[in-house]
């Protein structure tokens, strides 16, 4: 849903840090961002601090899942 709102709000650029392998729509499992067939494709910066986001995701599931 997120990157369809991106996608529909018409941001220049996305800036994230960790893909999500499972459901992620930015270059992980669906790429919704770059898309050719929508009228807009925002930039794309991956993988900012990407080891500390992950751990910080990683830290937040476990504890809600756990």
């Amino acid at each position: 849903m997120c990157a369809g709102a991106i996608v529909l709000s018409r941001l220049d650029r996305v800036v994230f840090g960790a893909f999500d392998e499972k459901a992620g729509a930015v270059g992980s499992l669906w790429d919704v961002v770059r898309d050719r067939r929508l009228n807009h494709r925002p930039e794309v910066v991956a993988g900012v601090l990407e080891a500390e986001c992950r751990a910080l995701l990683h830290d937040f599931f476990d504890e809600h899942r756990g």
